[in-house]
Parts: C-alpha cells; structure tokens; sequence
C-alpha cells in the first residue's frame, strides 16, 4: 500500500513538472534570438516566418524548423533553409550566439552573403561549441566563412556546396577541424591541388568535390590516406585518376566512386591484377574527352564487385568487347549505363533474371544482331530502356509487351524493320515515351487497337510508316509527335485534332495532301512544322488560339489565298515561314504587333503591294524561352504533365541565307533572327525603320521591284551578315555610312539601277563583281570601272522612265505582228517562185523520211 501512495506521488511530481515545462516552454533568451533571426531575414512582403509571433500564446519549439531537447527545452536544431529566396540576406553570425546548445544549423538556400556582427566580431560562429551539423548550401558566402568555420570543435557535417568559394588558399583553414565526417564543397571555383593537410582528416567519411577546378594526380592526393572513407565524390574536375583505382584498394569501406569527366590514365595489367577490399554499391566513370583516352583498359575492379546496383561508365572508348558479366555479377543491379564505350558485338543476357534492373542505357555502342527475345524475362522490371545508335537488325522481338512496367523506350538510330508489333502496343499500357526515329520501319505508326493512352511522347521520323490510324486519338496525353521524312500521304490526319495537350507537331516531308482541317488547334502548341507536303488551299481560322504557337512552318507546300489577317493573335510567335507557297495579296500589318518575332520568311509567293513600315518598330532580337519549353544543347525540352522526364528533341529550321540554304538548330535558334521577302512582286520604297533593326543576321528583299535609294539607316544593322537587295529597282549611290557594317559577310545588290562609286572599307572592297554586276553606272575597284577617269566615270543616271521595264502586252502583241509577218513572207515567196517552192517541198519530205526511220529504228 505503501509503495502504491509513492508511486502516486512520484506519478503526480512527473506530470506536473511536466506541465510546468510546458507552460514555461522554450527558454525566453532563445525566443528572443529566434524573433532577431526573423527580423534579419526581413522579406519585402512581410511574411517572413508567420507561426514566429511575438507574444507568448504559443511555444517557440513548436515553431517549424526548432527543435529543442525534451527535458532542457533549449534549442538543438534549427532548419532556416529558403526563408529568403530573393535578395541577399546578410549572415550576422552573433545572432546564433544565445544558441549554446544547438547541434544542427541549416540556412541553405537563402542568398546568404558574409557580414559582420554588431559587436565587431567575425567569428561568433565558432563559439557554436556543440554544433555537429552545419548546412550553408546554395548560398553566396565566399572564402571568408572557412575562417569562422575552423574552431567548430565538434563539428561533423559540413556542407559548403554552390557557393562562391574561389582559389586554393584558405582550403587549409578546414583542416583545423577536428573529426570532420562528411565535407562538401561541390559546385564552386575552388582550384589548384588538394592541401597535404586534409590527409589528417582521419574521421572523414563522405567528400564531394564535383563541379570545381582541382588538379593534381588524385594517386598522389591526401585522399589516399582517408582509410574510412564510404563515399569519394570527384566528378568534372581536372583529375588525373588511375583507371585501376589501386591507391584505394585498402580503402575497405569504400560503397561509392564517382568520378565523371576527369582524365584517366591509362595503366598496364600488371597494376590491375590485385583485388581490392572494397565492395561498391555505386560507380560512376567518364572521361572527359580532351585527352584523347582512346581504346582505354577496362577497370579490372570491376571484375570483383558483387555488391553494385548503380553502374554508371560513358564516354571511355573501352577496348572490352562485350559486358555480360556486369549484369551476370551483380544481381542487386537497379541503373546500368554504358552509354558511348564501344562496346562490340551482341547483346547477351545474363543467365538468371535480374528483377530489380529498371534502367537500362546502351546508347552509342557498336552492338549489332538482333534484339534478344528473352530481353523481358531477363529484365522484368525495367522502366528505361534505351538502346539508341547502335547497328541492331531485325525486328522489335514481340515480347516487349511482357514489360509491363516500361516507361521509356528509345531503339532510334538503328537498322530495325518490320512493324510496330501488336504486342508492344498492347501490354505496354505504362509507357510514356517511344522513339524509334532513323530506322527503316513500315506500317501504321500505331496499331489499330492498342493500350498505349499513357503515351505523351511520339517520335518516328525518318522511317517508312504510310498510316496514321484513327487510334492515334485516344493517346489522350500526347505532348510531342514527330513522325517527318516518312511515307505517309492522304489528307491530313484528323486524328490528331483531338490531341488536346499537343505541344509539338512535325509531319513535314511527307505527302499530305488536301486541305489544312480547320479543328487542328491544340491550345498548348508550340511548334507546328508541316513544311515540304502537298497541303493546298487557303489557311484555316483553327491556329487562330494558338497564343502559346513559338514556331510555325507552313513552307514548300501549294497554300493559295491571301495570308491570313488572324496572325496578330499568335502573340508568342517567335519564327513564321511560309515561303514556297502559293500566297498573294499584300502584307498587311498583322505581323507588326507580333513583338517576339525574331525570323519570318515570305519569299517565292505571288504577294504583292509594299513592305509594310511598322516592320521596323520590331526587335527581332534573340529568341525568348517559355515556360514548358526551353532550348538545350541541341534540343528542345517538353516537359510531360506529370514531370516524369524532360524529354529532348532536335528542334531545325531550314532558312536561306548567304546565298545557300543552311540548317539553323538547337541554341542557335535562340541567336538567328531573320527577314525573307524575296521573289515576290513587292514594289514601293524601302521602309527606313528596317535600318533599325541591328539584331538581323539575315535580310533578303531580292528578286523584287522595290524602288528609290538604299536607306541610310542600313548604317545601323551592324550585326547583319548577309544582306540581299539584287534584282530590284533600286537607284541612286550606296552610302558610304555602309563600309562601317564589319560583320557583313555576303552583299549582293547585282542587277538594280545604282550609280556612282562603292564605298571603299575593309568589306566592301572584298566582295566580288558578282555583288555589283548589272549596275551600269557604278564605280569602283570591284567593277573595274575608274571614277575618277573622265571616259569612264557615270553619266547622268537614267531617270526612272528609261529604266522601267518594257510593258509585257506591248511585247506579246509585237511579237505576234513579227511572227505572223514573216510566215506571210515565206508564203509569198513560195507561191511566186516555183522553183524555191519545190525544192521546200523536197526538204519536207526528206525531212518526213529521216523522223520515220529514226523512229522505227530506235523505238520497239
């Protein structure tokens, strides 16, 4: 009984102490240093940290991001990361000073810049005596922090990673601490050779260096004495790596190299022979390319690993020939990437399934012969498959409908035939993405029936697919459809009109033919290309919504009519051709308020009247990226609704400049600006505001009737590097103002009406005879006409009376009254002369004869 009544007690004394802990809750000086915290942050709208009120209903360590110990109630982490995303934020490290017990400290991601405290004192931080974890991560602190980091005595994790650390010379100060475990320092500018005294960092577990500048043979590094090391992180920096890795071979621990884009030496057998202690989890290799590593030893280590499930060696030229044992050793293995290693031969499968695979990269290898039937069952679980610019032959084998969970699928660039097989189509009801471009299918591009309704990812051009099924319809989330350079004909498929989330289109070089149908208007597009068909008619009201529409090409097709007034609602349109049509009419003023348009070509039309003046109030200046689309490398990006991978495209354009017609890709698009007017029936002057437009690269208003003078405000397009005015009406002198356009590659203004002398300049003396020819009355070194010579200096220009053209029904009835006067002639003579009327008559039957038998003998 009386054990029970002290129990009680003992019960009672725990929950009221409790409860007072509660009531008190966190300890007033650090509520105190938590509100100057949120002061310091300060963002322009206010609401920095809302739940952090200044009154005392609620309890600071209930405040996100504070944690405080149970029974001390005294705060022991603190999570700050993004709290400030714009702006700088100035780190007063003294405000962390009331925070004697803290261990855990992150204020990653939030423009942090270094600053010093009220009281003057710069290392405040490093009185933080029990701080074991520090995250700086994404921030602009530059090598100053390293100094106030050094006397963190028991600091254990520390993470400096893109930020503005530069050079090699305070990296020392890290030496100073302690018993690091885990250091990062990637994405910055650090430089040079790693400091000898890092190899006291006997503790240290984890080290990531990737993305700097460092240097130095890593055989010859402190790393090599970092004996507990698990995770050794060096990717693109300036290494000298041993492809054997034998300094780490006592490394014991070791679960994780990587080590991408550096430079590997190469090393002979005999330093490849011994077997290393560690047992990797995940490897990561490539070379960077600049040292010419051709035909490289394959990293015999790998030889002895069992344990790995994330394998990653591209870009190494290995002279091993095949690589079954990766998958035959590891049966763990999730990521397989062997992209651009030279792998010959055929694709073998291991002998037992390895179910946990689910990415699979072989691109740009040498591996011929068929694509393994039993490809699914030794792979079941794959959701990546990518198998893209090898020499495969055959068929797609049928058991690819057994991948049930495949996601990605890309077989491109290869030397596959046959068609899509029903199976595929069928029992991939996941699949996402399928690119089977540059191969030499046939067929319908899809099955009749088929469970494909997650695809959002289409790309098949360069085949020879005929079909376009009805079926296409219910890929209800299709977002790109590329399927140019087939054989396809017919009208155009009204399939696709129902593809609502279409981003992307491409059906150029094909035989379309018929009309445009007026329902083809995804509200989403963005790049539209339908040139080199046989499209005919006039434009439909259906791009009329298409705000989103950045790319529209409508060329070498038979579009007749005038050019639609509705082209000043594709506000976004940044690239416009439809030249090699049928168009006529004027060019009205619907694309003066299309203000990103930065390339448009209307030449080889039938239009006609003036250039339109408000052309010069555009920039034409590079193009602008968009949200849900961007420019990449080569590539455009289209990113899938539910963000499952950005997926890349060769995004080309085919524009005439210089005189040739050349192919515009990827980033460059971004630069090109352009104008195509030529071979039209333009008439009138030309508008002085296109001279404001210096962003142009190419301007083209040849093989028109343009008439006046060369605009003086041409002086102004000094980025232009092919300007074409030939075969016009032009008169007058060419501006002297012209010789400062120094990026002129190409001029051309042959067959117009100008006078007087070429300007002279580092340009325009180098052009030939060809860019001036047919210009009577010009002057000048290139022409070989001396001004200053009195017998061959110009005259008078001819006024524009004497130069116009000859009028064309003038010609047709002169010409008919010359032809049917001399036929009278000849009648004449025959019927007065009976001498020359018989000799005729001989010469037409011999005539007869000869076309007789030559037609008898060389003809069956």
């Amino acid at each position: 009984m009386e054990f029970g009544h002290m129990f009680l007690r003992l019960l009672s004394w725990v929950i009221l102490a409790l409860a007072m802990s509660r009531c008190h809750g966190c300890l007033e000086s650090e509520r105190l240093a938590l509100l100057q915290i949120k002061a310091s942050i300060n963002l322009p709208d206010g609401t920095s940290l809302p739940e952090w009120r200044d009154d005392n209903t609620t309890d600071c360590c209930d405040w996100p991001g504070v944690e405080c110990q149970k029974a001390t109630r005294s705060v022991i982490a603190l999570d700050l990361s993004m709290k400030r995303i714009l702006g700088d934020w100035c780190l007063n490290v003294s405000l962390f000073r009331p925070f004697e017990s803290l261990t855990d400290l992150n204020l990653g991601y939030n423009q942090l810049v270094i600053c010093t405290d009220n009281e003057g004192d710069e290392n405040q931080l490093s009185k933080m005596r029990n701080l074991e974890v520090l995250d700086l991560g994404s921030n602009k602190l530059d090598n100053s922090i390293l100094s106030s980091i050094s006397g963190l005595a028991s600091l254990k994790s520390l993470y400096l990673n893109f930020n503005s650390l530069k050079g090699s010379i305070d990296l020392k100060e890290l030496c100073r601490v302690k018993t690091p475990q885990v250091l990062d320092l990637s994405s910055n500018e650090l430089e040079g050779n790693l400091p000898g005294c890092w190899a006291n960092l006997t503790s240290l577990k984890s080290i990531d260096l990737t993305l700097n500048q460092f240097t130095g043979s890593i055989a010859l590094s402190p790393l090599v004495n970092l004996t507990l090391l698990e995770d050794l992180e060096l990717s693109e920096n300036n290494f000298q790596i041993p492809i054997s890795f034998r300094p780490f071979f006592n490394h014991s621990r070791l679960k994780v190299i990587s080590c991408l884009y550096n430079n590997y030496l190469l090393e002979t057998d005999e330093f490849q022979a011994s077997v290393p202690s560690f047992q990797l989890d995940n490897i990561r290799l490539s070379d960077d390319g600049r040292h010419g590593n051709n035909n490289a030893a394959f990293p015999k280590f790998l030889y002895h690993q069992h344990n790995l499930k994330f394998i990653e060696l591209h870009d190494l030229s290995f002279s091993e020939k095949s690589f079954p044992w990766l998958t035959e050793n590891n049966a763990e293995l999730q990521t397989l990437t062997l992209q651009n290693n030279a792998f010959v031969g055929s694709l073998q499968m291991p002998s037992n399934p390895i179910s946990k695979l689910s990415h699979l990269d072989i691109a740009s290898n040498h591996i011929s012969g068929n694509i393994p039937e039993d490809i699914a069952t030794s792979f079941p679980g794959l959701t990546d498959l990518i198998m893209s610019a090898n020499s495969f032959t055959g068929t797609i084998p049928p058991s690819f409908g057994d991948m049930a969970s495949l996601r990605y699928l890309d077989l491109s660039h290869n030397l596959l035939s046959g068609n899509i097989p029903n199976s595929l189509a069928m029992g991939c009801r996941n699949l996402q993405v399928l690119k089977l471009s540059n191969n030499n299918l046939q067929g319908s591009i899809l099955p009749a029936r088929h469970n494909l309704t997650q695809l959002n990812h289409l790309q098949l051009d360069v085949n020879n697919f005929t079909t376009i099924p009805n079926s296409l319809s219910s890929c209800n989330y299709m977002i790109l459809l590329k399927i140019n350079l087939n054989r396809l004909d017919g009208p155009f498929p009204t399939a696709i009109c129902q593809l609502k989330f279409l981003q992307y289109l491409d059906i150029s070089e094909n035989n379309i033919t018929g009309l445009l149908p007026a329902c083809l208007s995804p509200p989403d597009i963005k790049y539209i290309k339908l040139s080199k068909n046989r499209l005919q008619g006039p434009l439909p009201h259906a791009f009329f919504n298409c705000t989103s529409l950045r790319v529209l090409d409508l060329n070498h097709n038979q579009f007749t009519g005038p050019i639609p007034k509705w082209f000043d609602s594709l506000s976004s349109l940044g690239i416009l051709l439809l030249n090699d049509n049928h168009f006529e009419g004027e060019i009205l003023s619907q694309f003066c308020s299309l203000s990103e348009l930065n390339l448009i070509s209307l030449s080889n039309n039938n239009l006609s009247g003036s250039i339109p003046p408000c052309l010069g109030n555009l920039t034409f200046g590079p193009l602008l990226d968009k949200v849900g689309i961007r420019q990449a490398g080569k590539g455009l990006v289209i990113i899938s609704p539910d963000a499952y991978q950005e997926h890349f495209v060769d995004v080309f354009i085919q524009f005439q400049t210089k005189s040739i017609p050349l192919v515009y890709r990827g980033n460059i698009l971004n630069y090109f600006s352009a104008i195509d007017l030529s071979c039209n029936n333009l008439a009138g002057h030309i508008p002085l505001g296109i001279g404001r437009l210096f962003h142009l690269k190419s301007l083209n208003l040849s093989h028109n009737n343009l008439s006046g003078t060369i605009p003086i405000t041409f002086a102004n397009l000094t980025g232009t590097e092919s300007l074409d005015l030939s075969y016009n009406r032009l008169t007058g002198n060419i501006s002297s103002q012209l010789a400062k356009l120094d990026s002129l590659q190409v001029f051309n203004v042959s067959f117009n009406d100008l006078s007087g002398p070429i300007p002279e300049g580092p340009h325009f003396q180098t052009f030939d005879n060809m860019s001036y020819v047919g210009n009577q009355l010009l002057c000048g070194k290139p022409v070989s006409r001396n001004c200053t010579d009195p017998k061959s200096a110009p005259v008078t220009p001819r006024t524009t009376k004497e130069t116009e053209f000859m009028n064309m029904d003038t010609f047709y009835v002169s010409f008919a009254i010359a032809y049917i006067t001399m036929l009278l002639a000849v009648f004449a003579i025959l019927c007065i002369n009976p001498y020359w009327r018989q000799a005729w008559f001989h010469l037409v039957q011999v005539s007869l004869s000869h076309c007789y038998y030559f037609v008898v003998d060389n003809l069956p």
